[in-house]
């Protein structure tokens, strides 16, 4: 029998956004006694035999990879191993917050990486409670900024946005001025203002808060994954 309980090959769902690597670890994994099945996409559809244990291949490099990472691991019913290139911190902790057992560097040799999906799927491998605290924290403290730097930028007034907008865009403030119609003074000033509210010190900080709050935002926490049956 296959699968279900590790009574003969263990079953491996391998997972991630570039099917070559998908298939190249799968592969891999075959030639270790491993029965795989690979998703192409971890965006697809499931509908699996029964395994014990997945395997997830993602950057999370952006915030769109984490949140179908964070989808993948949440849809589908198994204890996920994620093998990631994003450094130890926050993405660790949303990872682990999603319901990922172990997450690993993707320096990782693959004996190991091997070594980690058996203990997993056996249950006997898990993240020390101390370090899934430590990334847990991160991964709140994260959020946490996201909503103080969104509740700073809601703070601005219509044009102070607008400028910093612009700003973000590249624009300089001469060019601002035209647009807008005022002078560069009246620029500066608002300018000012939007660096007092965002609490920063120079107009570089003001662009990189609003490049920060933009590229939060593109992650929601909110929407309820659709738990994925996995049948024989």
């Amino acid at each position: 029998m296959s699968g279900s309980g590790l009574a003969g090959r263990p079953g491996v769902v391998v997972a991630s956004e570039l099917s070559l690597v998908a298939q190249a670890i799968g592969a891999g994994l075959a030639g270790w006694d491993f029965e795989v099945t690979t998703l192409q996409r971890t965006g697809d559809s499931v509908r699996l035999p029964c395994h014990d244990v997945g395997l997830l291949i993602t950057d999370v490099d952006s915030w769109l990879r984490l949140r179908s990472a964070r989808s993948l691991i949440a849809r589908v019913p198994l204890p996920w191993v994620v093998l990631t290139a994003a450094p130890y911190g926050p993405m660790w902790g949303a990872l682990l917050d999603a319901g990922a057992r172990v997450v690993l560097p993707s320096s990782t040799g693959f004996k190991a990486v091997r070594k980690v999906l058996v203990g997993v799927a056996r249950g006997s491998v898990e993240t020390l409670p101390a370090e899934r605290k430590l990334l847990l924290g991160l991964w709140t403290e994260l959020l946490e900024r996201r909503e103080l730097i969104c509740q700073r930028v809601q703070s601005l007034t219509p044009r102070e946005h607008e400028v910093l907008t612009m700003l973000h865009a590249g624009d300089p403030v001469c060019r601002i001025a035209q647009l807008l119609e005022v002078s560069p003074a009246t620029v500066r000033s608002q300018m000012k203002a939007v660096r007092r509210k965002l609490q920063v010190k120079t107009q570089l900080g003001a662009v990189a808060a609003l490049d920060d709050l933009l590229e939060l935002e593109r992650f929601e926490l909110t929407e309820p994954p659709e738990v994925v049956e996995l049948r024989a």
